[in-house]
């Protein structure tokens, strides 16, 4: 019986802390203030400064009438 509450004391304590290590890991490493949702840049694609329009092909095709 002892061995089963060992046991489930460190696994709860083993999810409290991976739960506190990503929690430590998303934080925020710079100086500039985010709000949660915003944007952020992660990568620089060859593309940027282009637009790209995505169609998701519903309807009729743009060029018949």
């Amino acid at each position: 019986m002892e061995k089963i509450i060992k046991k489930r004391v460190f696994i709860i304590f083993f999810a409290f802390m991976i739960s506190f290590s990503v929690y430590i890991g998303q934080k925020n490493t710079t100086n500039e203030k985010r709000e949660i949702g915003d944007a952020v840049q992660v990568t620089a694609l060859p593309i940027s400064g282009k637009t790209v329009i995505l169609d998701a092909g519903h309807g009729t095709p743009d060029q018949r009438r």
